[in-house]
This record gives structure tokens, sequence and C-alpha cells, in this order.
């Protein structure tokens, strides 16, 4: 039963480095690699964590120096001639607060081991055991398996989706579900209301449990890092989920929604993503993208289901279901990327650009973009099998016929199982919206009357996108315009994103730039500052960046109201 053991300590907190000590039989190797992960699974970017490496060293059971070099920016080899053990050791400097990364200071210790941990190449499947070096007063909090400060592990596929938290202020709840037991964490100062936490995630967890006949693991934890300030991320893990939200006085209240948002979302991943996965990561390669087209499916199905599957378990209302729909079609209508690169595209070149806005009206998004199409897809395959299948039923099969058979789906499999339910016009929606830039619109509306809804026109509540076209943010108490509509007022004029505002009609920008546009009428001048020159500009107030939202047909006929009972059940 092989080994490999890794010892985990630190001192002076405040310096954010932790140092790792990963000893492993050689087995009669004479040369030995070890390989950093270059990205983590849950985000398609590459990452290059090693950077956050300062020292490595590599020693034989006597504690003599190993000869070694690096191979590639995250793969050390080291000459193991003659030694029968090899001991690394490093650090890594973990001052990154997000649901995927690692943090150290006097509060906690919090790793990610994908960022910070190696496994040895050709002996990825071996055991690992953890010991932490950590404060008597601290608790852990884990998915591993764990008897006092030790962790241990399968293999490093499962370390890698293994996050550990440690701290002596951990706050723990549980509920169960169909014998499952459900773990939440809490780490940072909020006060969670337990009952209420306990009703709504049992409802929404039992609802996605039933729609899928099963739950992919034997316990689930979410992890929170509430911050004090406002922040909103989540990783999805095989049987854990890192969530940062805050501030956390407003956990409860007005983040609340983005609370169980984050959460339904993440939980959905357990299945998507983690148990259904595409065909391109069947196994990860850790060492380089992993290339994929279906984004579409990962993150827009999610993105979609789990605010579905608040609403169909009664932990949303209608008003706060629908809310999360108008969010999508408003980043839809704001990103002319739309226009210029398919989803299916934009996912496979997330890996080039990540997350970001990139270059402007580049690309769309696998989140609200994807998901919107699959809205459409669900709605047409209820009109066309009567109301007896859904985009259920299509998750439900792939994870029947590929998740629980340990094989991977290709893109071709999950557009035959939509199209076989929902015949041609699902398949049009492939065609034009998926693999094609086609205005969304016709076909949503199309899709929309299944259930009695309708698309309303609605004006840009943030004032520069509706009267100039474009959206601007305070960097460094400087106005900065990010995005710019095409063939706006703004643009015609030749301002583009990145140039600063210093002046509006002539005076400073003193506090919000919305509340200074309400007290404007037809023109305002603006002094825009680019990187060789400045000038004023008089811009004529318009009605730019043009929204709609979703709203109940006044008079539904009878079958779009059981149409609709079938979509929100």
């Amino acid at each position: 039963f092989k080994m490999i053991n890794y010892n985990i300590s630190y001192s002076n907190s405040h310096r954010h480095f932790l140092d790792f000590e990963f000893t492993a039989k050689t087995n009669g190797a004479n040369k030995i690699q070890f390989q950093l992960s270059a990205w983590r699974p849950g985000r398609y970017e590459l990452a290059n964590f090693s950077q956050n490496i300062q020292k490595w060293a590599a020693f034989d059971e006597n504690n003599n120096p190993l000869a070694f070099r690096k191979i590639t920016k995250d793969l050390w080899e080291v000459d193991s001639d003659n030694a029968m053990e090899i001991t690394i050791t490093y650090n890594f400097y973990s001052n990154q607060l997000d649901a995927g990364s690692c943090y150290l200071d006097e509060h906690q210790l919090y790793i990610n081991p994908v960022h910070c941990m190696f496994y040895i190449v050709g002996r990825k499947e071996e055991s690992y055991t953890l010991n932490l070096e950590i404060p008597s007063t601290y608790r852990i909090a884990s998915s591993m398996k764990q008897e006092e400060n030790t962790l241990t592990v399968k293999g490093y596929d499962l370390l890698a989706e293994s996050p550990v938290i440690c701290s002596d202020s951990l706050q723990h709840g549980t509920y169960e579900v169909d014998g499952i037991t459900f773990h939440i964490w809490f780490q940072g100062k909020c006060n969670p209301d337990w009952e209420k936490l306990n009703k709504d995630f049992t409802a929404f967890t039992k609802s996605q449990i039933k729609h899928f006949g099963g739950f992919p693991v034997d316990e689930y934890h979410y992890f929170f890092q509430i911050t004090p300030y406002i922040s909103y991320h989540g990783v999805e893990h095989t049987k854990n989920t890192v969530l940062l939200l805050g501030p956390g006085n407003e956990i409860m209240d007005k983040r609340y929604e983005d609370l169980l948002g984050v959460c339904s979302h993440e939980l959905y991943h357990t299945w998507n993503i983690k148990a259904i996965r595409p065909v391109e990561m069947y196994p990860y390669d850790y060492t380089k993208e992993n290339y994929f087209r279906t984004g579409f499916v990962a993150e827009g199905v999610t993105t979609y289901m789990g605010d579905m599957m608040l609403y169909n378990s009664g932990v949303f209302s209608w008003e706060e279901f629908i809310k999360t729909q108008n969010q999508n079609l408003e980043r839809h209508l704001t990103n002319y990327g739309r226009y210029n690169l398919s989803v299916a595209d934009s996912g496979f070149d997330n890996w080039l650009d990540g997350y970001k806005l990139g270059s402007p009206d580049r690309k769309t998004s696998i989140y609200p973009d994807a998901a919107l199409c699959m809205l459409m897809v669900d709605l047409e395959i209820i009109r066309n099998t009567d109301g007896r299948n859904s985009l259920h039923s299509v998750m439900k099969e792939l994870y029947e016929e590929f998740a629980q058979k340990d094989k991977g789906y290709t893109e071709d499999d999950f557009r035959n199982i939509c199209v076989r339910f929902g015949g041609l016009k699902v398949a049009e929606i492939f065609e034009n919206h998926i693999y094609g830039t086609e205005d969304y619109i016709p076909t949503l509306k199309t899709a929309l009357d299944v259930v009695g809804l309708e698309l309303k026109e609605k004006k840009n509540p943030n004032l520069s996108a509706q009267y100039f076209g474009f959206v601007a943010v305070k960097e460094n108490e400087k106005v900065i315009i990010k995005k710019v509509e095409p063939n706006s007022v703004t643009d015609k004029n030749k301002i583009a994103p990145e140039d600063e505002i210093t002046k509006i009609n002539g005076e400073n920008i003193e506090g919000k730039l919305t509340d200074i546009l309400k007290e404007c009428k037809d023109e305002v001048i603006f002094t825009i500052k680019k990187r060789f020159s400045e000038k004023s500009i008089s811009l004529a107030i318009g009605n730019n960046y043009q929204l709609l939202e979703f709203m109940k047909i006044k008079k539904a006929k009878d079958e779009q109201l059981t149409f609709r009972k079938v979509w929100s059940s």
C-alpha cells in the first residue's frame, strides 16, 4: 500500500508562506519527476501556480542534497540514484483569498491542494497522508478522512479536489437528505441563521437529487469563506464546494439570494462536470490545457438549472427566479461579442484569456449566454414532448449513461440527446446560437411562448449606458471607460475603452456618475483624457444598450399554463 507523505507547517503567518515537506519511496527509480498542476478543474484557464514557489530542494533518506533540474514551468526532475527515499521541501506563497486558491494569515490556514501539492509522474494513483502542524485551538474543515491533525486521501485526483480550512473560528452545521450528510462550514465573521439555512438547503438539495435519481458521492461539504467586504465566487469539487461571499453582516439578508444562488449552482456541478464529464477531461491532464467546446453544458446548463432548482423547490419565488433570468438576458444584450464568437468557441477560448473581458466584443460567455440557450432548449423539449420531458430528462440520461458508466460524453452525445427529445427546433438552437452567432431574440420569443411568457423593452438602469452607450468604473480614484456600444454616440465621437473621464460639464467628478447624470438634460460635455491627448466632447442623450425583460402574458392559454407548471416542477 503505497503512500506519499506530506508535512505542512508555517512560521511567521503574516508573511503568507506555507512550508511543505513531501516524502516518498523511490521504488528504485534513478530519476523522479514531480509535477505541479498548471490549472485547476473548475476553472478552464491556465493558472501557472508554480510562480508562488520561492524555494525548492531535494534530499535522500540521510538528508543528503540531491541534484535536480526544472524541465517545464511546473515540472521538476530529481536524480535519485542510490536513494531509497526522497524528500522535497519547498514553500508556497499563499496570499490570495478566493474560492479556488490558498491563503494563510494569523486567523486561518486555507489550502486548495491543486495549487500547491505535487504528484510523482507515473504514480498519480498513490494515496496521500497530510500532517498539519497547526495551533492546538484550530479545527479542520475538509472532506478528506481525518484523524486528529492527519488527513488521508486516495489518489491525486481526489487530493486536488479536497480543499482544507483550519482555524479557531469555524462554525459548523449539518443537514441530511436521503441518508447523505451535508456539512455547512463558515470561516469569517458572520451570524448564520441555521434554521433558515437548513430549511432552504434541504429543499433545493432534495429537488436536485430527485431530478437525477441519486447523488454521486457519499457526503458533501459547503466551505464558506466569508469576507468583511463585497465578494462573490464559487468553485465546485467532487465532494465539496468553496464559496467566497461578503460582507459577512449581509449574508443572511441583503446577500441571501446570492448565497442560495451560488450554493445551488455549485451543488448542481456535483453531477454536471464532476460526475458527468466531457470526454476531453476523462481523465484530467494537469500539465496543459484540456480543450473542450462543451462549456455550454458545464456552465450553461448549471447556471440555468441552479436557479431553476431554487424555484421548483419553493426556495425562490417567481420574482426571485425571473430576476436571475433577466440578469442573464442583460449580460447577453450588453455584450456585442455575441455577434463575433459562438458560445461553443468562447468556451474553448477560456483557456486563452480566462474569464475576463479580454479585447472588446470578442467573445460571449458560457454562463449567461449558454444559460439562455439551455432555457430555449428546455422549453422546446417541453413543447415537442407535450410536457412529458424537459432538459431534466437530458441531464438524467447523461448521468445514467455516461457518469455512472465511468465514461465522458462528446459534444455530439449531448446534442443528439437534446435533439432526440426536442426535435427540429432544438437542432436549430444548436446550429444558430450554440455553434453560430445569430440573434437570440426571435428564437427566445418563440420558446417563451410555450409557457406564456413574453419579452418587454426596458431602459438600461445604468445611466451612462442608457444615455451614451458606455460603461465606466472607478479605478484608483479615476473614472475609466470599460465598455462602449458599437456605433453609439460615444463610439461615433471616437471615445474608447480605457479612456478616462476627467470632467463632466467642466466640473470635477464628485460622487457617483449616475447621480451626476440624473441632473443632466439633452447634452453633456465630457472631458476625455486619452494616452496622449485630452479634449472636451459634447454627447447627446439617447437610449443605448437597450434591454429586454421577461414578463408573463396577461391572458395565457390553458396549454401555456399547463406547460408552465411542467417547466417549473
